[in-house]
């Protein structure tokens, strides 16, 4: 029997990139064309060896995800898309609103979860919170929508759900709701910040949960663990243990276990185009454009992020250019920046051209332009052609989950090429390759000592042809590359996956609405329609409404947090408000856990409404002006 495997990505990282791409022809219909480019994005040219390698051992894998759109699609041309997609790829597509994508991927993934854990803490101008609820909103419809297109397609016909990325952390939780039995894997592709970072964020238990739904969680480095298990003692109160040599921790009444192994590459992918016409021809050209003839190259291709350190990396080089005078004829940095999707802040990227210009005004010679910046897309073949025209790949991010580049630069630059390397010692990978100098990125006095030395190795390359200890450092290299690519590391944790039991028990449910987490909610609840609610409205005789103030009547968004606190709901709510307790058949009570003054004072004008101040211990029945004193619980205790 088969095995059937359903692989889910994040939005907007998306299903094109892995799978297809849909496209409109002549008379107006969707023609589907599979599509490999994977956007040279490291998570995405997984899924082409892993796809092979599941096929070859008779298991169905299904892709779930979202296209790669920039328009809308009418609901008619989803549905003939979702079947042509289904019918030629097992590809189910998740269908969200663009503008929904947009606030969910930039605003809360990128704007909230992104800085976070990356150890960075932004504070905005104007000293405005980025943790907006309305973002975390978002961040919840699109998870509940890939729920209920996983449930909804497959139910009980799951065996094993893997999921990617922090896009999707409350998924896991979501999916055990329905299918408890099935084995659930997530991986994490950033780093886990430290407790004391991470508990900042007001969702920090839900997010948690989220995670803990899985069977199997996975991080790259022993690191990120570490930190995601404290933030379950602090956070959490649950309790780590050793289960079989293995990290676990135990979460209503499931084991949940722990495995650190990293992402690679897909090394016969850049093997086996290294050497092509194309990139021969592009190596030359930028050779040429870039006059990098008897000079020592530092290469790199970074994406367009404040987290990657290139102004660091700049500094630094502007440094060395300043304490060695020189060597500076003999040096060149060629500098590749790729903008990604999410939203990059126009001061970041005008600050990395301020300090590639200043440094060419100051150090340009009629023969040598010591800084080559381009900032776009980067094909394929470019990228090999700048990792063999690189001497020394220089990357300084100030936090990165792994940074894949130095795989590309070691395969890429083959056995020929020492592949040296100066890595920032907050990049993942750069404890497990030789050839590399891990440097503080912000010491850019001890970065541009090591660029000296390099450029010194660089000289001695040309006096002498053997490099025989290099070689064998990059030889080794290109080894642990090889054995650690990604249709390993992805065989390697389905293989722990399968070996899971989840035996069927019920999933304890509580909550009761939008501002209280989802991942728990009572058995049978459903997200009510408008519809439903007036139907029900229209045919009861009594009714009785039971708001919160906070978060239901007051939106308190990032820009709006402070102000709440002393203006008054909008004439839109009171109005509303007035026109409910109106009603004979209708009880309107208002619960907060204000004071009764704010509560008189912001509800001043609606005397049918009954209020509740400090989470009830204060209450005011509808009609009435006098406030009574909750004495229940003095009796009870």
């Amino acid at each position: 029997m088969s095995m059937h495997f359903v692989l889910t990505a994040p939005p907007f990282c998306s299903l094109s990139r892995f799978c297809s791409l849909p496209r409109p022809t002549c008379s107006g219909r969707w023609n589907i064309e599979w599509d490999f480019t994977f956007d040279n994005d490291a998570l995405y040219m997984t899924f082409e060896g892993l796809n092979e390698s599941l096929q070859e051992k008779g298991k169905k894998v299904t892709w779930v995800g979202v296209l790669n759109l920039d328009e809308e699609i009418e609901e008619d041309e989803q549905r003939l898309i979702s079947k042509q997609l289904w019918d030629r790829f097992r590809c189910a597509p998740v269908w969200i609103p663009r503008r929904t994508i947009e606030l969910f991927y930039k605003g809360f993934c990128k704007g909230v979860l992104w800085p976070v854990f990356h150890m960075v803490n932004y504070i905005p101008d104007g000293g405005e919170s980025t943790y907006d609820e309305a973002l975390w909103h978002v961040y919840m419809i699109v998870n509940r929508k890939f729920k209920e297109a996983i449930v909804g397609r497959f139910h009980e016909g799951v065996d094993s759900i893997w999921i990617h990325d922090y896009h999707l952390m409350l998924l896991p939780s979501m999916l055990r709701r329905d299918l408890d039995r099935c084995r659930i894997g997530f991986f994490l592709h950033t780093p886990w910040p430290s407790s004391e970072m991470y508990r900042n964020l007001p969702w920090r238990v839900q997010l948690l949960e989220g995670m803990l739904g899985s069977s199997i969680l996975g991080f790259h480095l022993f690191d990120y663990a570490r930190h995601f298990l404290s933030a379950c003692v602090r956070l959490l109160d649950l309790e780590q243990k050793l289960t079989r040599g293995a990290l676990t921790v135990e979460h209503h009444g499931r084991i949940i276990t722990l495995r650190v192994s990293h992402i690679g590459i897909h090394p016969e992918r850049f093997q086996r185009n290294r050497e092509n016409e194309e990139v021969n021809r592009l190596c030359k050209a930028m050779a040429q454009q870039y006059q990098v003839m008897d000079k020592c190259v530092f290469g790199a291709i970074d994406d367009l992020d404040i987290i990657k350190g290139i102004t660091l990396k700049l500094l630094a080089f502007e440094e060395f250019l300043r304490a060695y005078p020189v060597l500076r004829s003999k040096v060149k940095l060629v500098q590749f920046v790729v903008p990604r999707p999410s939203a990059v802040k126009k001061g970041i990227r005008e600050e990395i051209e301020s300090h590639v210009n200043r440094i060419n005004e100051k150090y340009s010679t009629p023969e040598n332009k010591p800084v080559e910046y381009r900032a776009g897309a980067v094909s394929f073949n470019e990228r090999i052609a700048l990792y063999r025209l690189t001497d020394v790949l220089t990357l300084t991010p100030i936090r990165d989950g792994l940074n894949l580049v130095p795989y590309e630069y070691i395969l890429s630059s083959g056995k020929t090429q020492p592949g040296r390397m100066i890595l920032s010692e907050c990049t993942g990978c750069s404890r497990a390759l030789s050839l590399t100098v891990r440097v503080n990125p912000f010491d850019k006095r001890t970065v541009a000592d090591v660029m000296k030395l390099f450029v010194t190795a660089c000289e001695a390359d040309k006096e002498s042809q053997t490099q025989t200890d290099d070689k064998l450092r990059q030889k080794a290299n290109i080894s642990y590359v090889t054995e650690h690519s990604t249709r390993d590391w992805a065989e390697s944790f389905l293989r722990d996956v399968e070996k899971v039991y989840e035996p069927s028990r019920p999933v304890p449910k509580i909550g009761l609405g939008r501002m209280i987490q989802p991942l728990f909610e009572f058995e049978g609840f459903d997200h009510l329609e408008i519809d439903t609610i007036y139907s029900a409205y229209k045919e009861s005789q009594r009714r009785l409404f039971l708001m919160d103030y906070d978060g239901t009547l007051e939106a308190t968004g990032s820009n709006e947090q402070v102000k709440a606190w002393s203006s008054p709901p909008s004439e839109r709510v009171l109005m509303t408000l007035s026109k409910l307790s109106s009603n004979p058949k209708d009880v309107v009570c208002i619960l907060s856990g204000r004071s009764r003054s704010t509560m008189e004072e912001k509800f001043s004008s609606l005397k049918e409404v009954g209020l509740a101040a400090e989470h009830g211990f204060y209450y005011r029945l509808p009609g009435s002006t006098e406030w009574h004193l909750q004495m229940v619980w003095r009796i009870r205790f």
